[in-house]
């Protein structure tokens, strides 16, 4: 049976989700549904053997993530009932995801297209990783009056609006802002997830800037640290493996339908997650 989520659910996909060694807690599971909506499939006992979750970013796009299956369950169609419906509730907006090798069949199939890729970059970071302002930039703690700002240069960069979601990652952690001439030119958010924190989005100027960024951040949290980069984004992924967050794995973005573009010269350098996006 196909049905919405509902937050009795959660526990349920927390275990197929443990069942395939993701990273998420129960905390983690809580934020995207709180955040987005679901869908479930159970079997006739109401037993759940699959979830997928969607986020509307405005009228033009969505994205789709925390697509699971129990394993047991596999093969029987359930993953298209979940993704047609998604489908269907997003509509007219085109969709984008992060997808796994199991999963990039499926998704081909429901007509989502490959356009770029992911790094996930984690590890303690090493003693020292800080890294030189570039000049004229100043660093400082994102407040409240920074919100608006940081909401519409993420916006920007992302290609459209999510503030709900980046307020939320604020109230849940805490961020950096770079400044020029009281200017926002960047800033990175940071927040407790999965097996220690997780930094993103990183949206900044060029990649020095969200070197710089990433860096500071590194310099004030200690313990294990995620962070996910798009592929093209070498300079910053190579600074990542040096200072101890190597690559320990590479996914797939795909789009289906025309995703708006980015229009302002920041580019996102790390993600909220790879199914925030």
């Amino acid at each position: 049976m196909l049905r919405r989520m509902q937050p009795g659910d959660l526990p349920s996909a927390l275990k197929l989700t443990q069942a395939e060694n993701w990273p998420h807690r129960a905390e983690d599971w809580e934020f995207h549904y709180r955040l987005g909506r679901g869908w479930v499939v159970c079997g006739a006992d109401g037993k759940v053997h699959g979830t997928a979750l969607w986020w509307a970013y405005g009228d033009a796009l969505g994205s789709l993530g925390l697509v699971v299956v129990d394993r047991k369950q596999q093969g029987k169609g359930i993953g298209r009932q979940l993704l047609d419906a998604i489908i269907n509730d997003a509509a007219p907006r085109a969709l984008q995801l992060v997808a796994t090798n199991a999963g990039l069949k499926l998704y081909r199939q429901c007509g989502f297209q490959e356009c770029g890729g992911i790094e996930q970059h984690q590890g303690v970071p090493a003693p020292s990783t800080s890294v030189a302002v570039p000049s004229g930039i100043a660093l400082g703690t994102a407040t409240a009056d920074d919100v608006a700002s940081v909401c519409d240069l993420d916006a920007s960069a992302f290609g459209a609006p999510r503030h709900e979601i980046i307020q939320a990652v604020l109230s849940n952690g805490s961020g950096i802002v770079a400044k020029e001439d009281g200017r926002l030119k960047g800033f990175a958010l940071v927040r407790p997830a999965g097996r220690g924190m997780l930094i993103g989005p990183v949206i900044a100027s060029d990649a020095a800037l969200a070197i710089a960024l990433v860096s500071h951040l590194l310099s004030i949290n200690t313990g294990f640290i995620r962070i996910d980069v798009p592929s093209a984004a070498k300079e910053l992924s190579s600074w990542l493996d040096a200072a101890g967050l190597v690559c320990v794995d590479r996914v797939t973005t795909m789009v289906r339908g025309e995703r708006p573009l980015p229009h302002s010269g920041a580019q996102t350098f790390g993600l909220v997650s790879q199914a925030f996006s």
